[in-house]
């Protein structure tokens, strides 16, 4: 019995191309497949092509006006919206689109919803969407104005930085600087800090990158302040230290100062007494002896009952 013969694919494949080469094969026909079998290639331009979605003419309705409307039947309710931008005069986010007297979702799909060729349809205008694309505009044109304005005032800042660093290196050296450069730059700073509060900023993007330029403002503003300070203690000649005031070693010797005397001195009554009339015994005269300057009291008559 003869014994079969083993034979890589790729030797398959040279033998079997060497053999088709009289009949006007070429070796690019034949391919191997993962599994090893050597198979005829195949050409993706030779399969047959799908055929394309039906067109749906659809009848939609705006106001008074009736608009024909031809879109794939495989379309979404969002992309009939964009195609009524046109002949209705609307945003495609401010349309509200009505099949069957409910109202359909922009990513619904128009054959699972049930519309069929020369369906109609009834678009009307969403106010409240309209409000709000309105207002959402509104903030992307402040927060970008806002970006620009912040932008604008750190590009200007970078610039007073500079001079701050040059500044602080002069008086760093043991030298002066004029004390009107000194006040121009703080002023200067000052009015970029102005600029910045001005801005309102609804974007938290836009408020974070404020906060970080009003922190660099008042950074370069109390470096101004201890440049200033030096400066001014270079002209002197020695430095001074700065005057505290605190008023509780003040108050406490004020007490101690007041405390022999209090101690000495007999504590005044403050108890009065007042006097009032009986009813029925006279009034005593030892009270009148004792007091001779003090003047009688007044008797006053009851009516009994």
């Amino acid at each position: 019995m003869m014994r079969a013969s083993t034979r890589s694919p790729a030797e398959s494949l040279r033998t079997l191309a060497e053999d088709s080469a009289g009949a006007g094969t070429r070796k690019e026909e034949w391919e191997v497949r993962p599994c090893g079998m050597l198979v005829q290639k195949r050409n993706p331009d030779s399969e047959p092509a799908a055929p394309p979605p039906p067109v749906f003419r659809l009848r939609v309705k705006y106001g008074s006006s009736i608009h024909e409307i031809y879109i794939s039947s495989q379309a979404t309710f969002g992309e009939l919206k964009k195609m009524l931008s046109g002949p209705t005069g609307l945003h495609h986010e401010d349309q509200k689109i009505l099949f069957k007297d409910k109202e359909r979702q922009s990513r619904a799909f128009l054959d699972t919803c049930g519309v069929k060729d020369r369906s109609k349809l009834l678009v009307v205008e969403d106010e409240v969407a309209r409000a709000k694309r309105c207002l959402d505009a509104r903030r992307a044109v402040q927060a970008e104005k806002a970006a620009k304005s912040i932008a604008q005032i750190g590009r200007q800042v970078d610039k007073l930085a500079s001079k701050v660093s040059a500044v602080e290196a002069i008086v760093s050296k043991g030298k002066k600087v004029a004390e009107n450069d000194v006040l121009n730059l703080i002023e200067m700073l000052m009015n970029e800090l102005l600029k910045l509060d001005s801005i309102t900023a609804a974007d938290e993007d836009a408020k974070l990158q404020r906060r970080m330029q009003v922190e660099r403002v008042q950074k370069y503003v109390e470096s101004l302040d201890m440049v200033k300070i030096k400066n001014e203690s270079a002209s002197n000649g020695k430095t001074q230290p700065p005057l505290t005031t605190n008023h509780k070693p003040a108050v406490a010797a004020a007490a101690s100062r007041q405390k022999p005397h209090n101690q000495n001195a007999t504590p005044p009554s403050t108890t009065k007494w007042d006097m009032f009339d009986s009813l029925f015994d006279p009034p005593s005269t030892s009270a009148a002896d004792t007091n001779p300057t003090s003047k009688p009291a007044p008797r006053l008559d009851w009516e009994l009952f």
